[in-house]
């Protein structure tokens, strides 16, 4: 019989500092819960003991605190996210069925002494696992301590000879010892001036205390007996405090400590909600039912198909109603590599498509019909993938009910991928099946790719890994079965999952922007991804020879400057030529040497002309590479237009990104920027016009806030920098000067960013970080309400761990309670901006769906283009001027304003031009010119 003992809170506090910093969705550490639990189950499954306990310390003081009121006084507060942590501790055993015990007035040291003294007299192998070296002395013939050394899988086991021959005694002698040598980690006092050395030697030498005062007079030297003979008392008494209580009167049944290893269906289930209630994914298959492999909502088995040319054949009934399901992966460059439809009525039926090429035997005018009827409602994954994949073959697709990648994006916006595959296990604590594809024909190569970029061909459908995959290009029978096999199985996945998502969103309150906002704008995405933007491309082109032949002039006057040739894309060549050679003065260490980017040579860049030229060098290669080499060979060759794939899920905050190319890192305010810009025109006959939301998030700071002054500022039409500016130094606004301005502007967007006194002494570029706070600490006192809203959000934040919109869009700041220092600063800075720059994305949408709205009414030729922060680009035709010109902006103003109800007025700056480049020129508004103090204190991710 065994008998495993665990000393709870010691094992959690080390799993507290050794394992990664999880969090659950709402924001809850559970790294040392997760750490601990998973050293608990290794114990157990290790062991196999039949008996088993979690020791836990009480709250509150215990007898050696009475004895001693110094006892462990020396200790510092545990950090926030370990005491919130062990509160739930308790739970978590509980939801586990793993027993644990606590008494009042007592540690788990004593609760461990007396169950292991209770099982050694039952002739029960005991074990106790601890990282306190205190255990050690319950060791004996039948009790043992596993001890940890590093983290909590590091054990060093302990029997009575182990512990001999550590400190040359006993174990029972242990208390002795501490007696004499003290424990600092529990402020036991001991005898001053005795070490573990001379504190080893006596007990080894004399036993006990008694029989070490009973010889006093044979101690040596004369000082350690002066020592013993003043500290008497102190010696005993410690020993009292070191001791182990091993007769503790406990109000536990033995028999309560008997632990199951195989549980009841019944306290499986619990068990297993307890894992998803804590989100420890690893340990769902713990206690997971052992034949559970399908989707019982969705599907009965799929029928394998074992010829291509059968694919409409498939049989695969669903018990969802009228509810029909698609799933799709799609490829890096916008081709889809498979698409699979469930239909309810009739016979099932799965196509899928690859390499542009429909594998379809059965009637399409049928699944035309049915994908056209509205009434016909559509669960689905990716929904724009799906529709740009569908569009490409002249196939249109409505009554969209459910989109499992939006809905699990707004429950996790901070999570960077949402396949299928996670959506099954997370919420439905299944596996989909594992694809077995046939090995590729002899002709077919093998395709090393990057993260998230599957090859062309059936056996890449399968992958939802983000790391690097070996896929193959088959198209024998067997793949397109196994195809069709998975794909069938994954979009019955979708009806089981979709209510799930469903019944979350509903409760934290996010259907609604999902229902009214997400999933409306997703036709608007894909007419915007499919209109693309038109190049010059014969000035891209020029653009790219003038660069390339500007980086080889740069590069041969570098080398004539170096004395030598060399790679200046290298950092290790850079690094030797300017700080060996040149002999720069050292700039700050990296990990391979002294730093070579942008910060630390434009220092030197006055005095030093190499320096200039590489900087100029770097400037010209990356507007080659970055800029023109890519939209050129991201551009439709035949239409010479840009597809950007706008990204729902791309950005936490809610705004949407950029992707192939990324059309929203093309700076506003630089040259660079100016010259790109140009290259994207409006074709003849027509103007691009761009629509900007002067200072929204400012703007917005003054509705969320209600700060008198900055409500007034925008309500009357003032210019808010200067206003502020006036306000912060104390003058009319008419005295207001360019650098009062200046430094007024950022910092008004340096607290809508929730910027600290050093990042805002960095961006004014002057004074230190405490002048800089200072400022901070006036503006606050010059506009109260903002301070009281920061202050109201980050106290809600760290009770509920998350912030919203005023839509209610949720962003979890998981580290709002963290006791690092710098991921804590960033959750707050996260905490202050959200509900802003949230709110700005939610309105920019508002305003997308409300002019796609208009513009189909009026049946204009005017198209959508591009969203580009807060900026929409329109193509319109010159006969449409006038009428976008006014629809535009006054719906992007009113729409937004009377759904959020904001008391402070929208404004929206218009620009048109035959360039996107003109469309900024003739706007010179004070939106232009916040954008790059926005780019440059911007928390987007």
């Amino acid at each position: 019989m065994k008998l495993l003992l665990v000393d709870g809170y010691s094992l959690l506090y080390r799993a507290f500092f050794s394992s990664p910093p999880l969090t659950t969705q709402d924001g809850q550490p559970t790294g040392a819960l997760f750490g601990f639990i998973k050293m608990v189950f290794r114990l157990l499954d290790e062991a196999r003991p039949e008996y088993a306990l979690v020791a836990l310390d009480a709250s509150g003081p215990t007898f050696r605190h009475d004895s001693f009121a110094a006892y462990k006084a020396n200790r510092t507060a545990a950090p926030d996210d370990f005491k919130s942590q062990t509160k739930l501790a308790r739970r978590l055993l509980d939801g586990l069925f793993i027993p644990h015990y606590e008494h009042e007035g007592f540690e788990a040291d004593d609760i461990l002494g007396t169950l292991a003294r209770i099982g050694a007299e039952s002739d029960i192998d005991v074990t106790i696992v601890t990282g306190d070296g205190d255990a050690l002395q319950l060791v004996n013939g039948k009790v043992s301590v596993m001890l940890t050394r590093r983290g909590v899988t590091d054990l060093e086991c302990y029997t009575p000879d182990a512990v001999k021959a550590r400190f040359g005694f006993p174990p029972l002698l242990l208390p002795d010892y501490k007696g004499l040598r003290g424990d600092s980690s529990d402020n036991i006092p001991g005898v001053p001036g005795i070490g573990e050395k001379t504190g080893m030697s006596l007990i080894g030498k004399f036993g006990t205390l008694e029989k070490l005062y009973e010889k006093l007079d044979e101690v040596t030297p004369p000082r350690i007996r002066d020592l013993l003979t003043e500290h008497r008392e102190a010696a005993f008494h410690s020993r009292d405090l070191a001791r182990i209580v091993v007769d503790l009167p406990l109000n536990i049944d033995f028999e309560a400590c008997r632990y199951a290893v195989e549980l009841d269906p019944e306290k499986r289930a619990a068990a297993l909600a307890t894992v998803r209630a804590f989100e420890f994914k690893s340990l769902l298959s713990r206690y997971q039912e052992r034949n559970a492999g399908s989707i019982s909502d969705g599907v009965e088995a799929a029928e394998a198909v074992t010829e291509r040319s059968e694919f409409s054949c498939a049989t695969h009934k669903t018990n969802s109603g009228t509810e029909a399901l698609a799933w799709l992966k799609q490829h890096s460059k916008g081709r889809d590599s498979a698409i699979a439809l469930l239909l309810d009525d009739e016979p099932g039926a799965v196509f899928a498509v690859a390499n542009e090429a429909l594998y379809f035997q059965g009637d399409l005018s049928g699944v035309r019909e049915w994908l056209e009827d509205t009434s016909m409602h559509k669960v689905v994954h990716d929904a724009k993938a799906i529709q740009l994949a569908l569009d490409r073959r002249g196939l249109k697709l409505s009554g969209i009910v459910a989109d499992a990648l939006l809905m699990s994006y707004l429950l996790e916006p901070q999570r960077q991928h949402h396949p299928i595959s996670l959506l099954v296990e997370k919420y439905l604590n299944q596996q989909l099946p594992t694809p077995q594809v046939a090995a590729p024909a002899k002709s077919a190569k093998k395709k090393k790719t990057k993260a998230g970029e599957p090859a062309d061909g059936a056996a890449s459908l399968f992958n939802e890994e983000t790391g690097d995959a070996t896929t193959s290009s088959a198209t024998d029978g067997k793949d397109w079965t196994e195809a069709q096999r998975v794909l069938t199985v994954s979009g019955a996945a979708l009806a089981a999952v979709q209510p799930v998502l469903r019944t979350k969103l509903e409760e934290i309150g996010e259907w609604t922007l999902f229902n009214e906002l997400e999933l409306p704008l997703v036709k608007i995405l894909v007419m915007m991804e499919e209109n693309g933007m038109l190049l010059d491309v014969q000035q891209l082109r020029e653009l790219g020879q003038k660069l390339e032949a500007d980086a080889t002039r740069l590069e041969r006057s570098i080398w004539e400057l170096a004395g030598e040739e060399f790679n200046i894309g290298s950092t290790k060549q850079l690094q030797t030529i300017l700080y060996e050679k040149i002999g720069l003065d050292k700039g700050r260490a990296t990990k391979t040497g002294h730093s070579t980017d942008v910060h630390t040579l434009e220092k030197f860049a006055e005095k030093h002309e190499i320096v200039r030229k590489i900087l100029e060098y770097r400037g010209t290669t990356k507007l080659k590479v970055t800029y023109v080499d890519a939209l050129l060979s991201s551009m439709n060759p035949q239409t010479h237009r840009i597809h950007t794939n706008l990204n729902q899920t791309g950005a936490v905050s809610g705004r949407l990104s950029s992707s192939n190319p990324n059309l929203q890192n093309i700076p506003i305010r630089t040259e660079q920027g100016r010259i790109i810009r140009k290259a994207f025109i409006a074709p003849p006959g027509h103007v691009l016009l761009s629509a900007d939301y002067s200072q929204i998030e400012l703007r917005l700071l003054a509705h969320i806030t209600g700060d008198k002054p900055l409500v007034q500022a925008f309500s009357s039409g003032e210019d808010v920098h200067a206003r502020t500016a006036a306000d912060l130094f104390g003058v009319p606004v008419e005295a207001v000067d360019s650098d009062m301005r200046r430094k007024a502007k950022m910092t008004n967007y340096a607290i809508a960013y929730g910027v600290s006194g050093f990042g805002l002494a960095k961006q004014l570029g002057t004074g230190s970080a405490g002048e800089a706070q200072e400022f901070i600490n006036r503006y606050f006192e010059t506009l109260p309400g903002v301070k009281r809203y920061i202050d109201d959000t980050l106290r809600t934040a760290r009770d509920l761990g998350y912030v919203e919109t005023l839509m209610g869009r949720r962003r979890p700041v998981p580290d709002i309670r963290t006791a690092r220092h710098q991921e804590r600063a960033a959750a707050e800075r996260t905490a202050i901006n959200h509900p802003i720059q949230g709110t700005a994305a939610d309105a920019m949408k508002l305003a997308m769906l409300a002019i796609a709205h208009e513009m189909r009414e009026r049946a204009v030729a005017s198209r959508m283009l591009m969203q580009v922060h807060d900026e929409l680009v329109f193509e319109v035709p010159e006969h449409e001027i006038s009428l976008m010109s006014e629809l535009v902006p006054r719906l992007m103003r009113d729409v937004p304003t009377k759904k959020l109800g904001l008391r402070v007025p929208l404004e929206v700056d218009l620009g048109v031009g035959t360039n996107w480049n003109e469309t900024k020129d003739h706007n010179s508004s004070p939106a232009t010119a916040d954008a790059d103090v926005e780019d440059e204190l911007s928390v987007e991710v």
